[in-house]
């Protein structure tokens, strides 16, 4: 299964590491792992149960949270960039066809390069989204691209991004 919701990066790899040890060991519920992720994260700015849960989502996507019929616990995981790619090309919607763009080039590509030449959203959520989804759609990419500068993977230039 490839995870979809690609939240806004953090500014640190640090940052997802300290959302990683916001869930604990042992399975707690959901509310408290929301909880815990507003409570504990001010880098990355969770703001809301909203947020929270968007990001356990996406910490499940990257391998570093489980979710047990418990509920949800912290993987005991290092987190590193190289990891990170890997679970975002593993795991994320859409990560390995825009990487495989961004290698396809040795020029940077702009966001609009990258709308042209990566997945486009499944139907149900073109669906969804309306008119919109094309807006959708690009921040999603956008999203991505910025994951992959935060890891070391790529590197964004006045032209665009390039795998580094």
């Amino acid at each position: 299964m490839r995870f979809k919701w690609v939240p806004e990066p953090p500014a640190t790899v640090e940052a997802v590491i300290d959302a990683q040890r916001a869930i604990p060991l042992v399975p707690a519920s959901e509310s408290d792992s929301l909880r815990r992720l507003v409570d504990r994260t001010e880098e990355i700015g969770i703001d809301d149960q909203d947020d929270a849960r968007e990001w356990l989502t996406f910490l499940r996507a990257l391998g570093v949270v489980d979710q047990t019929p418990s509920g949800y616990r912290r993987q005991r995981e290092e987190v590193t960039g190289s990891r990170l790619v890997d679970r975002l090309l593993d795991n994320v919607y859409g990560a390995r066809e825009l990487y495989a763009a961004l290698e396809a080039t040795e020029e940077p590509l702009s966001l609009d390069d990258l709308d042209r030449r990566a997945v486009d959203l499944p139907t149900w959520e073109r669906h969804h989204h309306g008119t919109d989804h094309k807006r959708v759609r690009r921040r999603r990419l956008r999203r991505l691209a910025e994951w992959f500068v935060l890891c070391d993977a790529a590197e964004r230039t006045a032209g665009g991004y390039r795998i580094t």
